[in-house]
């Protein structure tokens, strides 16, 4: 365990030391510490590769995305597991059979409809990929969830007067924080660090996202300056790592949630 730990830690660590130093210094000593801790790489992370409005433009899109996904994915999850209906196990099943197909499988399919619908290389077409892929999975923990919260509780409210929507918002929606809590977590996680749908969906020169603009620095062939790719790397892991271990009690925690009654 610990050597592995060593393994996945030292590129890390090894990017680290070479965002600080100078492109002849990386060229010559990639592995030695810094001459000097200089900042200038950090500064033109911002100026030169322009991460500011991109990073702005993930960070909206990890909202827009999670707000999606913890507004209707519960409501699914009540739906699966609280109202009587013929099809609800073959709509669990349903649902369940997302987790299985990836991206890569549906993705040509999915440009053709995003053409057809004329939402191509938009937003909007990138919101509506990432809350499809995050639903299934989504649905998959509030139900797990779900299924420990006692129904007296529904009944109570009824009898108070609450209605189905009224009872899911006001008593049901609030006991699952923990799974909400994980999934702001882990999507916010994998949207801020996605790549590949990222590029894909909106092409390589529409549309502004943290890595994919990194790539575009990366990508020039006359710019090959590694010290300001590790930099943008560092800037750009920062606030996801910091989110993680600060919130990785309540990721376990609700991943964990459901297990057992």
């Amino acid at each position: 365990m610990l050597l592995a730990g060593v393994l996945f830690l030292s590129p890390c660590f090894l990017i680290f030391l070479n965002s600080f130093k100078t492109l002849p210094e990386i060229v010559q000593a990639p592995l030695a510490p810094p001459e000097s801790w200089r900042l200038n790489n950090y500064s033109y992370v911002f100026t030169g590769v322009k991460l500011a409005r991109p990073m702005f433009n993930s960070l909206l899109m990890c909202a827009a995305v999670i707000l999606c996904l913890v507004t209707t994915a519960p409501m699914a999850a009540y739906s699966l597991m609280r109202r009587p209906m013929a099809t609800g196990k073959f709509l669990r099943l349903f649902f369940l059979a997302g987790l299985m197909i990836p991206f890569q499988v549906i993705m040509i399919a999915l440009m053709k409809e995003f053409r057809f619908l004329g939402i191509q290389h938009t937003y909007l077409a990138l919101v509506l990929t990432y809350v499809a892929g995050g639903l299934p999975l989504c649905i998959f923990i509030y139900s797990g969830f779900m299924s420990t919260i006692p129904r007296e509780l529904e009944e109570a409210a009824a009898i108070d007067g609450c209605g189905p929507i009224s009872t899911f918002w006001r008593i049901v929606f609030p006991l699952l924080a923990p799974c909400t809590a994980t999934i702001v977590i882990f999507w916010g996680l994998w949207i801020w660090n996605d790549f590949v749908v990222a590029f894909i969906i909106m092409g390589p020169t529409k549309g502004q996202l943290a890595f994919v603009q990194l790539w575009r620095f990366l990508s020039d062939k006359y710019v090959k300056n590694w010290n300001y790719i590790f930099a943008g790397v560092v800037v750009l892991s920062a606030p996801v790592t910091v989110l993680y271990l600060v919130m990785q009690q309540r990721l376990i925690k609700g991943l964990t949630a459901g297990a057992g009654k």
